[in-house]
């Protein structure tokens, strides 16, 4: 069985981000770590940056105006904006069926969440076959589909990135539920027809509203389906509460962090 953290977590940045890298911790230190699904929600919503991404990229100030949160993630890629999206995470140690292969563990992933959005909204996503090149000229994420990232009709739904530390992964993505074109369009510089033909969200992409909870649901039926496995449900043990308390004071919730970008 597979330990689901129920239920959603509706949170600010720096705690969801430092949580994540909490039970990335988890997982390195202890070789009995029980494969992780954590799905949640930014509130307030939230711009986060890739770990080495330039801060001049998009317009923080804007964000930071309009009330969203801004943090740094550890994971790599580009500016991903947390607003009418679910988050997932997923941590586990690099153990049969996963590989430390970054490509392998994100093509098992993304397959999960594609038989779940397939089975709860009839979405047929694809897995972008090659590595194409990202745009130099801005710091979207969902402006380009990365490999083996998921696209609907040549249009990317869910936009996810990667780490690795001492014998365990950390992925997490965001699956936009409905999506604010002229918002996203104002903090990374670009117009909103720009992203319309880039990105797409759950709801167009279903042809229906769809809520946090739905989604999150349909998510853990995928994993269900591609991994064969069942879900537990524990509580976070107290030490890596501890933890993620201790790297919102170290790291994601002050300002240096945020604003320079780590190598």
């Amino acid at each position: 069985m597979w330990n689901l953290i129920q239920p959603l977590e509706e949170a600010p940045g720096a705690w969801q981000m430092a949580l994540d890298e909490a039970l990335l911790d988890e997982a390195s230190a202890r070789e009995d770590f029980v494969p992780t699904l954590r799905l949640y929600v930014f509130r307030p919503g939230c711009l986060s940056l890739g770990r080495t991404q330039s801060h001049a990229s998009v317009d923080a100030e804007a964000a930071r105006a309009e009330g969203l949160d801004v943090v740094r993630r550890v994971t790599g890629g580009s500016g991903v904006l947390h607003h009418g999206e679910l988050t997932y995470s997923f941590v586990a140690r690099i153990a049969p069926p996963f590989t430390d292969s970054i490509e392998q563990n994100y093509t098992l992933l993304s397959e999960a969440i594609a038989a779940g959005l397939a089975r709860r909204f009839g979405v047929r996503a694809e897995l972008e076959p090659s590595r194409p090149e990202r745009s130099l000229a801005s710091g979207a994420c969902f402006l380009t589909p990365a490999l083996k990232e998921l696209k609907v009709d040549g249009r990317k739904l869910v936009g996810s990135a990667q780490r690795r530390q001492k014998g365990a992964f950390l992925q997490h993505g965001a699956l936009p539920l409905r999506t604010d074109y002229a918002l996203h369009a104002r903090l990374f510089g670009l117009t909103p027809e720009r992203l319309r033909e880039a990105m797409v969200d759950l709801s167009e992409a279903a042809g229906r509203e769809v809520g946090h909870t739905e989604a999150a649901e349909a998510l853990a039926q995928g994993f269900t389906e591609r991994f064969g496995t069942s879900w537990t449900s524990s509580p976070l043990a107290p030490h890596v509460r501890t933890r993620a308390e201790a790297l919102v004071a170290e790291r994601y919730g002050r300002d240096d962090w945020t604003r320079d970008a780590v190598c």
